[in-house]
């Protein structure tokens, strides 16, 4: 809770502190490299002692906050406009409205969004934020600065007694009644722009809203922050060089697989504060395709004559079974080939059987409008038996002659794929190959038994 100006004075000398020595070091940085590090350390001590007499005075309180202040003012006639997601991230033309989104929901495991991160940076552009730029380097290096682990901006947008005392201290009353206007303004919604990308999404009354995707620049910020202090920190540096030149090894951290992309063109001004600050840098992890859990739910047509030959079984068997025309391509006779081409066969024949058991556990008498031959009608349909009128249903399943049709049925439509599949071979693949082909699926057959989930219900 914050009581006093006094800790609003205090956090800004901390923050001013911590950029005049982040300067320094730039700077430093920059002669170093110039002079090809052969300084000693009394030069390099020098060197620093200089840079902070010659820097100082633009990092202290009251000359700071004085360009604060003007510039505040100097923004008034300028559109300011404050933000946790911007337009011009996604075009530097737009003209759609900024928003800025700080929510307290929790996100489910496994997503992040910027309501993951506290008390994040908030950004800034203007109608020109390229000529700007100097205004909007104060405003939001002010608004940011932490005070007992809140931001300012937090401070005005809550009316803090403290803050708004602060403001009045420095006789503007008018700065903060501006800057907690734009804090608190709310998008009107209803603004596009015809550079904006619009995504239709459905709704459950069958109409659809229009979304507008905005750049997400204070999340993308903290990222880029957080990698760039772990990637480039001068002990990972060090490391990195130490293990190319081979010597006194230490652990490093590296993130491969980042790309870069560029916000704004040759001027980074043009999209906003925090995107100049990074030089229009925005890091890019890699990109994978979201591990979906595959929807069991199998789709049989009606006019379906053959449950092996159907489109739908195809698709879902198609990786397993391109791994089994993976292995039977190699026709050494060695243990190792022999086991791998069972262990492919068997990963084809849990997945028809997951299938299987999916169907089975639909409505009983759901075949009954189905084109299925009548073994497979018991195979994927077993509890129509137990309905009224279907006596020679139940009467034909309780023979068990069908099982046998399902075993061959599979073992025929396998032998015909494979010949297709692998026409050089397709010779090769006779009476023995059916009889072995046969034998695979009584086997998982009896180990589905042995585990109390019978396929042949």
């Amino acid at each position: 809770m914050l009581e006093s100006i006094q800790e609003i004075d205090k956090a800004i000398k901390g923050f001013l502190q911590t950029e005049l020595d982040i300067a320094i070091d730039r700077e430093l940085k920059k002669k170093t490299q110039t002079q090809k590090n052969n300084l000693s350390e009394q030069n390099l001590n020098k060197k620093r002692d200089g840079l902070y007499d010659k820097l100082k005075s633009d990092y202290e309180s009251t000359c700071w906050l004085a360009e604060v202040f003007n510039s505040i003012q100097e923004m008034q006639n300028h559109q300011l406009s404050f933000a946790t997601h911007t337009a011009k991230g996604i075009h530097t033309a737009l003209k759609t409205e900024n928003v800025i989104s700080i929510s307290n929901t929790k996100l489910p495991v496994g997503l992040v969004g910027s309501q993951s991160i506290p008390h994040l940076m908030i950004d800034a552009n203007s109608n020109n934020p390229g000529s700007h730029s100097g205004y909007l380097k104060y405003i939001i290096g002010f608004i940011n600065v932490e005070v007992n682990g809140v931001r300012i901006y937090e401070l005005i947008q809550s009316e803090n007694v403290a803050m708004m005392e602060f403001f009045k201290k420095h006789q503007q009353e008018s700065g903060f009644d501006y800057l907690n206007k734009l804090l608190l303004k709310k998008p009107l919604g209803e603004q596009t722009d015809g550079k904006n990308k619009q995504l239709l999404f459905y709704q459950q009354d069958g109409n659809y809203t229009c979304l507008i995707p905005l750049y997400p620049t204070s999340i993308t910020h903290y990222v880029y922050q957080k990698i760039s202090n772990v990637k480039y920190s001068e002990v990972n540096l060090q490391a990195r060089k130490n293990r190319r030149e081979n010597k006194d090894p230490a652990p490093y951290c590296d993130m491969p697989n980042l790309a870069v992309t560029i916000l704004g063109g040759t001027n980074s001004n043009n999209v906003s504060r925090l995107n100049n600050i990074q030089g229009g840098r925005n890091y890019l992890l890699p990109s994978l395709p979201p591990k979906i859990s595959q929807d069991r739910e199998f789709s049989l047509s009606k006019f379906c004559e053959n449950f092996f030959d159907s489109k739908t079984l195809k698709y879902h068997i198609q990786d397993d079974f391109n791994y089994v025309v993976q292995v039977v391509k190699d026709t050494r006779n060695t243990i190792d080939v022999r086991d791998k081409r069972k262990d492919a066969i068997d990963r084809l024949l849990h997945t028809i059987f997951g299938i299987a058991h999916v169907l089975q556990n639909k409505p009983a008498g759901w075949s009954k409008t189905y084109a299925l031959p009548l073994a497979q009608k018991i195979w994927l349909d077993p509890y129509r038996a137990d309905l009224d009128g279907e006596a020679k249903f139940a009467d034909e399943k309780t023979k068990q002659e069908w099982q046998k049709i399902i075993l061959q049925d599979f073992a025929s439509w396998f032998n015909q794929q494979l010949r297709s599949t692998i026409k050089e071979l397709k010779f090769d693949f006779a009476d023995a190959e059916y009889n072995e082909w046969q034998r695979e699926i009584e086997e998982m057959q009896k180990f589905y038994e042995r585990l109390g989930k019978g396929v042949f219900l």
